[in-house]
Formats: C-alpha cells, sequence, structure tokens
C-alpha cells in the first residue's frame, strides 16, 4: 500500500515517540500535524473526530485512521514488513505483547509525575488565564478546563512513585523487537520527572538503554517537526 502516511504527534509523548521510531527503522517517510497537548488541541472537535480518545499518536494512512500505539506499530509491521519488529515466532510475539502490557501498567504512574513535574512548571511559566484561555479555544467540556486548573494549580497529583527491569541483551529474544520500541521511550523519560536511573544499582536498564538509544531510529526520533 503506497498512500501517504500522516502523524498526529507531539513532542513530549512517548506513545507518539514509539511510533516515529518504527517509521524510521523501516524507512518510511510521513507528514507530521503536531497536535499541542499543553493547549488542549487534543480536545478539539476536527481532533476529536479522528481520535474520539483525545490523545496522541493517531495515524492516517489513505483513507485509513488509526489510533491507540501499540494497535499502529502493528498495523505499520504487517504493512510494511522490513525490518520485522513483531516477532513472528509465537512464544517471542507473547512476550513482546506481555512487555507492551507491562508498559501500559508502568504509564499509569508515569503519567501523574509527568504532569506534576513537568506539565504544571511549564504551564506556570505563563498567566494562569493564559493557559486556561488557550484550553477554552480548544474544549469547553468543564471536565478538561477543570483538569487544566487543577494541574496549573498543582493539585491534580500529589507527590508518590518507581519501578524496573532485568539482565539480558534485549527484552525478547536476541534481536531488537517492538517490546524494546515499546518500553524504552517510556523509560528513557523517567528522568524528566525526576526518576533517574542508578546505574550502580540498575546496570542491566542502564545497559540496554545505551544500546536501544543507540540506534539511530531511537535518535532521529527524538524531535518533532511539523511538516510544511
Amino acid at each position: 500500500m503506497t498512500d501517504a502516511l500522516t502523524l498526529y504527534d507531539f513532542q513530549g509523548s512517548p506513545c507518539a515517540r514509539r511510533v516515529r521510531i518504527v517509521l524510521l527503522e523501516k524507512g518510511l517517510a510521513w507528514t507530521t500535524r503536531i497536535v499541542d497537548l499543553t493547549r488542549m488541541e487534543q480536545k478539539r472537535p476536527e481532533y476529536l473526530a479522528l481520535n474520539p480518545n483525545g490523545l496522541v499518536p493517531t495515524l492516517v494512512h489513505g483513507d485509513r485512521v488509526l489510533f491507540e500505539s501499540n494497535v499502529i506499530t502493528e498495523y505499520l509491521d504487517d504493512v510494511f514488513p522490513t525490518p520485522r519488529l513483531y516477532p513472528e515466532d509465537p512464544w517471542e510475539r507473547a512476550q513482546a505483547k506481555m512487555w507492551q502490557a507491562f508498559e501500559l501498567a508502568m504509564a499509569k504512574e508515569y503519567r501523574p509525575l509527568m504532569y506534576l513535574r513537568v506539565i504544571g512548571p511549564f504551564d506556570r511559566l505563563r498567566p494562569r488565564e493564559d493557559v486556561l484561555a488557550d484550553a477554552r479555544r480548544s474544549t469547553d467540556d468543564a471536565a478538561h478546563i477543570d483538569w487544566v486548573e487543577r494541574v496549573y494549580d498543582g493539585t491534580a497529583v500529589s507527590e508518590d512513585e518507581a519501578a524496573l527491569l532485568a539482565g539480558r541483551e534485549f527484552l525478547v529474544g536476541d534481536s531488537f523487537t517492538i517490546a524494546d520500541v515499546s518500553v524504552l521511550p517510556r523509560v528513557a523519560m523517567y528522568p524528566l520527572v525526576q526518576l533517574p536511573i542508578d546505574g550502580a544499582r540498575y546496570p542491566s536498564v542502564t545497559a540496554w538503554l545505551d544500546r536501544c538509544g543507540g540506534r539511530p531510529s531511537f535518535r532521529q526520533s527524538e524531535s518533532v517537526r511539523p511538516s510544511e
């Protein structure tokens, strides 16, 4: 299938980054559309028409619209099978999917820290009313506006959380797979939410981060540039 690919993306989203990594690993070209989560653009009606969950990423491939990053990466691996990232062996594929489920559990603990330690302080660089005005331009949903207010005020979540892995070169089998793609962007962002990974305490985790983080796709996926 040769239809154009468009990715609705945001710089700080590890879920969107894993899709970028897969696209880069496969040497695919795509158009980027930035959805600014700090301005609640993911809740705008035109975006919700594409992705009713109101989250990034969303991938448009021709007339097909996909959301949820693990769904997108599996679709891309099936439609563009070189190089293969989902293992073909049933047991290894099952292990990869268990790592994806593990990453989803990690996300539940990571997100509150992201709002508490990164998004809230970033919002507070601007006047409160400016932040709320941006949110109101995107949505009139009272619950969404209330959430932006609480993130700004530092009352959305409380201080708490952390945890990690065990020793091998890659998470599943003997090669880089979708399991690594799924977990890597989230773990790489832990220092951002003030959970540094101590190399002395977690040598296998830091070695895995160095090994996978050295891949061109990971380095190139770090930044998001809107397409012209």
